[in-house]
């Protein structure tokens, strides 16, 4: 493995997106076979929303190593960000038959099918992949996000708390749990829930937003 290579997949990991895409490809220049670089520089290139260039790169990787399972899921999810589910689901259903019992995928697949508003199938999914994997955080999110827009809080409240209970460290989960929470008129929790929203995630998208009703519930609470 070139120096090249470890540096790019430690700034990959350390969310250094630009940095890694630059040491990627040198990583690629002295080792253009290795489908693992280019793997590593689809992700860095997702992160950057740069989609089509990911998906050149899980192209690339899977022409050199066609059993790479994480290149066809990666790939699939490069097409579902630009909102080509049919694409997204012929990529997971490849990486399935390579590896039939990853619930990494089943969890992917159910997010394309709720994209596509199919929240049975989605549902099926989502317990498929927590069958496999009853410690997968990510798992209990979708499906308790799931539940949330089927109007179903008190399910969803569940499963955020199995989210947050294996990922402490969850923002999104707490965010979530908190407009549930709120819905449920659990003002005080919810509370607590977009606190540690914002301690987690100080640069969120939504952040003026949370915090507009953070302060809010804390009128409301004097």
């Amino acid at each position: 493995m070139s120096f090249e290579r470890a540096r790019g997949g430690k700034l990959l990991y350390l969310g250094e997106y630009r940095q890694a895409v630059e040491v990627l490809t040198q990583a690629i220049e002295l080792e253009p076979d290795d489908a693992a670089i280019y793997v590593n520089r689809g992700a860095a290139y997702a992160a950057l929303a740069e989609y089509e260039l990911s998906i050149a790169d899980y192209d690339q990787a899977i022409e050199l190593d066609p059993d790479n399972v994480t290149a066809y899921n990666n790939r699939g999810l490069a097409y579902a960000s630009q909102r080509d589910y049919k694409l997204a689901l012929r990529d997971y259903e490849q990486a399935m038959e390579l590896d039939p019992r990853n619930a990494v995928i089943y969890n992917n697949r159910g997010v394309a099918y709720e994209a596509q508003g199919d929240q049975d199938r989605a549902l099926a999914e989502y317990n498929r992949a927590l069958e496999l994997d009853p410690e997968y955080a990510a798992a209990y999110y979708t499906r308790g996000t799931c539940y949330a827009k089927q109007g179903d809080n008190e399910r969803a409240i569940a499963d955020y708390d199995q989210a947050i209970s294996f990922n402490h460290k969850f923002a999104a989960a707490y965010y979530s749990r908190g407009v549930a929470l709120g819905l449920r008129g659990h003002y005080e929790q919810a509370l607590a829930d977009f606190e540690k929203y914002l301690d987690l995630a100080p640069r969120a998208s939504n952040r003026e937003q949370v915090e507009a009703i953070v302060r809010k519930l804390r009128e409301n609470k004097t």
